[in-house]
């Protein structure tokens, strides 16, 4: 076994910086974004035909099913940047560059951020975040980015299931994140396999699973320990490892505003699980 896995290790000089990752993430998606724009570009033609030439009752017959073809086109994008994402995960692991992060502050802003975002958009979910890691703060080596995508990836798989779901955030004093949701959860063994140990089964990936994938793959990269937990949900402890601040940081020199790429982020996903813009057009 150390044999095999010294054969798949990779010279330094090849993939391993966050620009590596960056470039190979977007060539994976490149391949594929001439056939989207394609398809787009003629469903969009034949949208305006119908609308132009076609009599009342063939538009109310024809426009919503381009509209589903529309959504399923926004749902394979985003399933394509997902597998690219993961790919690049795989090939880029340990290049990820950790900061201290107090997590309490960073989960507040995310949380009202997302709120925000998902209540312009018409959306009943919401995130709640209760901190009860008391005054000093939970801190952590983290990575902003990968934090914002385990937290987007669980909202748009639960926003898949249920559109007015809850995400509820814990932060505990035991030094554990706890993210439990509202929806209709899976089966205990089944999602212990895919986020435990990373063995989804067949169906799982079927009903795409990928997005809960790429939230172990982004604990993993921090060194968060996963444990599924029971409930009438999805319910997933991260056991955060024991760091401390360095000295001289404070719980407001962590607190850094990110407004703007969360909401890139967010609007990314949301725009992917049901295939419409938000509707303000930015």
């Amino acid at each position: 076994m150390e044999t095999n896995q010294s054969s798949l290790q990779r010279p330094a000089a090849q993939i391993g910086t966050p620009d590596d990752g960056l470039a190979l993430r977007g060539g994976l998606r490149g391949r594929m974004a001439g056939t989207f724009c394609t398809l787009q570009s003629s469903l969009e033609a034949l949208q305006r035909y119908l609308v132009c030439n076609a009599s009342p009752q063939v538009r109310r017959e024809t426009l919503p099913l381009l509209q589903a073809m529309f959504d399923s086109i926004a749902g394979l994008e985003r399933l394509c940047a997902n597998s690219a994402r993961l790919a690049t995960g795989v090939l880029t692991r340990g290049s990820e560059e950790l900061a201290p992060l107090e997590l309490g502050g960073y989960l507040k802003e995310l949380t009202d951020c997302a709120n925000e975002e998902l209540a312009l958009r018409g959306f009943p979910a919401r995130i709640r975040f209760l901190d009860e890691s008391g005054a000093a703060g939970t801190w952590t080596m983290a990575d902003g980015s990968l934090l914002d995508g385990i937290l987007m990836n669980l909202l748009s798989n639960l926003l898949q299931l249920r559109r007015d779901g809850v995400l509820s955030l814990t932060l505990r004093p035991d030094r554990a994140l706890c993210c439990a949701d509202n929806g209709p959860g899976m089966e205990l063994s089944a999602a212990r396999a895919l986020l435990e140990q990373g063995q989804p089964s067949g169906e799982l990936l079927g009903r795409g699973a990928l997005g809960l994938l790429l939230v172990r793959d982004y604990a993993a990269a921090m060194d968060w320990r996963i444990t599924v937990e029971p409930g009438p949900g999805l319910c997933i402890r991260f056991a955060l490892p024991g760091n401390v601040p360095p000295a001289g940081l404070t719980l407001r020199d962590s607190v850094r505003s990110r407004g703007a790429a969360m909401r890139a982020n967010l609007r990314w996903e949301l725009d992917g699980v049901f295939g419409t813009a938000r509707p303000d057009g930015e």
